[in-house]
């Protein structure tokens, strides 16, 4: 088996400047380019599909969707046109890619959508793709042409939502961080579902939000990625992300950098905030070091019977040009598993 390689590409600059990026990201030989869909975030991003329709003009051979939209922004219809559209302007490489929406969220003074509301709008994104005349709150929809091949693909952290997605989605993004352990259980979880739905192995592809740093200074890359470690700490089963290492308690009082620790403006403020995060955890659920290192994670990750992995630095406000440099030329090449 080859593992498929992806990577998160944040919409920033003008449509056009993603164009020219995602055919950089084709050559490069990664397989899909999802981008972040939380409109506005801190007045910066812009329209993903906007961006996403600009990048399948540019490319011939990469997947293009939102990673991640979400049911609370976006109408689920108004999701599936969207998708639709892409697929159209890509030649059927369109993912829809969906989860709860945390920080999409709380920007519009909502909480993150429930899993009944998921199961809602996966339920009615299955049946417009498949053609079928779909009943609408006020109308009726039947897509011409249908597009039964257009994957729906659920995040997920927490065991029930991880368990949901092994039910009813053609494929599971699992963020639970990077240690093999995590991982491990987390595919367990999917599995639960897979078996109450009963559902096989290739019905359901599996892949894992990797966060990573190939930097030979593995001292530096430890302290630029530790925010990504703190932001894990808040995930459900904390004691099973971390691989391991001790479970860091978030100090009372510290005030979040804006608009939210993960996505941090100041990024020296984002770690100053995470210092309370030992070496240990950073280590385990972040994928850093020199190429070899991380190229040797990538393979215990696929030694778990995982399909690909999407690939993310740290950064929100730029593109992840070092990290696709480095991947392309020192990790892709051996990403083969078999």
């Amino acid at each position: 088996m080859t593992l498929r390689f992806g990577l998160r590409v944040p919409a920033v600059g003008t449509p056009a400047d993603t164009a020219a990026y995602a055919a950089r990201v084709e050559e490069a030989g990664f397989d899909f380019m999802w981008m972040p869909d939380t409109p506005l975030l801190a007045g910066r991003w812009r329209d993903v599909h906007m961006h996403l329709g600009a990048a399948a003009a540019s490319t011939s051979r990469l997947r293009l969707g939102p990673g991640v939209t979400n049911p609370l922004t976006r109408h689920p219809l108004a999701t599936a046109s969207a998708l639709a559209t892409l697929a159209d302007a890509s030649g059927g490489r369109a993912d829809l890619v969906a989860g709860t929406g945390y920080s999409s969220a709380y920007i519009i003074g909502r909480k993150a959508a429930t899993r009944a509301s998921m199961r809602e709008a996966t339920v009615l994104w299955r049946s417009l793709f498949s053609g079928a005349p779909t009943v609408l709150p006020g109308s009726e929809a039947t897509l011409e042409p249908p597009y039964a091949d257009l994957p729906i693909i659920l995040a997920a952290s927490g065991p029930a939502m991880l368990a949901l997605a092994g039910e009813i989605a053609d494929g599971v993004l699992i963020h639970v961080g990077a240690a093999p352990a995590a991982v491990s259980w987390a595919l367990g979880r999917i599995e639960d579902g897979m078996k109450a739905a009963g559902r096989g192995r290739a019905e359901v592809k599996r892949i894992v939000v990797v966060t990573a740093c190939v930097d030979d200074d593995r001292a530096r890359a430890i302290e630029h990625m530790r925010p990504c470690a703190a932001a894990l700490c808040r995930l459900p089963r904390a004691d099973l992300l971390f691989g391991g290492a001790e479970v860091p308690a978030i100090p009372e009082g510290l005030t979040e950098p804006y608009p939210d620790l993960g996505h941090a403006v100041d990024w020296d403020a984002a770690r100053r905030y995470s210092s309370f995060v030992p070496d240990a955890a950073v280590e385990a659920s972040v994928v850093l070091g020199s190429p070899d290192e991380v190229a040797d994670r990538a393979r215990a990750l696929a030694a778990l019977d995982i399909d690909g992995i999407w690939w993310r630095d740290e950064a929100t406000w730029t593109r992840p040009d070092t990290l696709m440099t480095r991947l392309a030329h020192d990790v892709l090449p051996a990403r083969g598993t078999g």
